[in-house]
């Protein structure tokens, strides 16, 4: 009998071992929009911020997915071929899947991602960030030791995001976003700012972030356009030239936390 016990209890301890090691899957979640245009202007989520961040999770072992309010297809723009390596990567089996069938928030099973990457673009300024779905499941995300990082607007979907404390996530974490001079001098898109909800810069600082923006004088340099906290694990970068550093960024800070 005592045999029969030591057995079972062997087994139920293989199991559990087993199953535990399988579910260490290593995965990073982006969040894009489903909203794809601003104005009279196509829009969404900037293929610049989101083709070759992807590409590079991908290629450093991680499997992504993306999650977006509605679910299906992200709406990314421009739609046309973004030529040589970013067209590449447009044409692949895996984007083409991943960006067709992006996940609902309530697919999305927060224990399975080790972080979260937000690309810019507007769209989200009008779907994103009021999803209060995909505010909890980033929260939880986060709270479970995940990495966040956004580059350009992306940074605007972080604001209405609390954490467990009833604090903003933002609150006190140095970061940095895309700048609001910037939005009025040189955005068209959105008319200069004209046709956006909310001035990010603006909000952001109002949630307690600690910000750090470039001036628009003399030319921004990385030390105010590319900004990881590392204490808070958050890596932001201010324009989508960035967002390649961000994704290299935040797979260095899994691969030291993990």
């Amino acid at each position: 009998m005592r045999q029969i016990i030591s057995t079972i209890f062997l087994l139920l301890f293989c199991t559990d071992y087993f199953c535990q090691d399988s579910s260490k899957t290593k995965k990073i979640l982006i969040v894009a929009t489903n909203v794809d245009i601003l104005g009279k202007n196509e829009n969404g989520t900037f293929v610049f911020e989101l083709a070759r961040p992807f590409q590079y999770f991908v290629d450093n072992g991680y499997d992504v997915d993306f999650v977006t309010p509605k679910g299906r297809k992200v709406a990314i723009y421009p739609k046309a071929n973004a030529g040589l390596d970013i067209g590449k990567i447009q044409l692949s089996k895996l984007y083409i899947s991943k960006t067709q069938n992006s996940l609902l928030p309530t697919e999305v099973k927060c224990t399975d991602y080790v972080a979260v990457f937000y690309p810019g673009g507007y769209g989200q300024f009008f779907d994103v960030v009021n999803n209060d779905s995909i505010s909890t499941l980033v929260a939880k995300i986060y709270e479970n030791g995940g990495v966040i990082g956004t580059t350009g607007h992306g940074a605007a979907s972080l604001i209405n995001i609390k954490l467990t404390n009833n604090k903003y996530l933002v609150e006190g974490k140095k970061m940095t976003c895309f700048p609001h001079w910037s939005e009025l001098k040189d955005m068209f898109v959105s008319d200069y700012g004209k046709l956006l909800p909310f001035d990010m810069q603006e909000v952001l600082a109002k949630r307690g972030a600690n910000l750090i923006v470039c001036p628009s004088r003399p030319s921004p340099t990385k030390e105010c356009t590319q900004i990881i906290d590392y204490t808070n694990r958050l890596i932001t970068g201010a324009f989508a030239s960035d967002a390649d550093w961000v994704a290299e960024q935040i797979v260095k800070q899994l691969q030291i936390t993990r």
